[in-house]
């Protein structure tokens, strides 16, 4: 989401987005009430694209993300069945 790509993005797309984004945000570039915005941005697309880029840790990301949807997904079901038996007895 920071980089503005699809999770299935290729390398070539994802260096693209990072070009493009880092040019946009660079501290360098922007008036001085913007620089602190800027600067926070630019951890923020340096850090996704350092874990995008790199196979092995990008591999580990889609892992961990995976993983995070699945309880998410787990906690919603458990609510939603809390809440129709909740409902169940009226």
């Amino acid at each position: 989401a920071i980089l503005e790509v699809s999770e299935t993005a290729s390398k070539e797309v994802i260096e693209k987005a990072y070009k493009v984004l880092a040019k946009k945000y660079h501290p360098d570039l922007q008036t001085p009430e913007n620089k602190a915005n800027a600067e926070n941005q630019m951890k923020k697309i340096n850090e996704a694209y350092d874990i995008l880029s790199d196979d092995a840790k990008r591999k580990e990301y889609d892992v961990n993300l995976e993983i995070k949807r699945e309880e998410e997904r787990q906690k919603r079901e458990k609510h939603n069945t809390q809440v129709n038996n909740n409902f169940s007895g009226y």
